[in-house]
């Protein structure tokens, strides 16, 4: 009985725990990750900022780049990074603040039992005008220098086989099966497993 209440309270704290998917099918156990969370750790590092030269055109300056409000927007089936960036070029002096967007892997590691969220590639352009004519700098990935990741444990359950005293004084196997399931949804993540009890003859 011992074995079977340790079981029953490890599917008690999965189910509490609580794209695209692996599976359209809803999970039995889930843990739920909201764009809350995300953000908050995002505001705690706060600005990111670097200086870097360029000679494009005859002319050599350099220009400070500095991210703002970074964010992670979760939407059905999608998660997408956002971000502020004020741009100032010393000469032609020129400042303004243009969005750069980025794009958020989630993927599941079943083999290892963790949820990976990376922002996988930022970028916004870096250009100046002279006599009405565009100069472009260059585009910028500032997920290269300015590197996101999260990483989560997963919903897997913690034994793949219990055994249950049955009246007759016998012992019964029970194989545990888990089938991932991921979804991105409006404000959270959901990352689940469907649960097969399979009777071992």
């Amino acid at each position: 009985m011992k074995i079977l209440r340790i079981f029953l309270l490890t599917i008690f704290i999965l189910t509490f725990m609580s794209v695209f998917s692996f599976s359209q099918n809803e999970a039995d156990a889930s843990i739920v990750i909201s764009q809350d969370t995300l953000n908050k750790f995002l505001s705690a590092i706060g600005e990111i900022k670097r200086t870097e030269n360029f000679n494009v055109a005859g002319i050599k300056s350099d220009y400070t780049w500095i991210v703002r409000n970074p964010r992670i927007i979760l939407d059905d089936s999608k998660a997408r990074f956002e971000a502020d960036v004020s741009v100032s070029i010393k000469f032609p002096s020129v400042s303004y603040t243009t969005p750069a967007y980025g794009e958020v892997l989630v993927k599941y590691l079943e083999n290892e039992n963790k949820i990976y969220i990376k922002v996988d590639k930022v970028a916004f352009e870096v250009a100046f005008s002279i006599l009405g004519k565009k100069v472009r700098v260059g585009e910028i990935d500032i997920s290269k220098i300015y590197q996101i990741a999260f990483t989560f444990p997963g919903p897997k359950p913690f034994e793949s086989m219990v055994s249950v005293n049955m009246p007759d004084g016998s012992i019964k196997m029970i194989k545990i099966e888990t089938i991932p399931v991921l979804m991105i949804e409006k404000g959270k993540i959901v990352v689940g497993s469907q649960i097969n009890y399979l009777p071992v003859k």
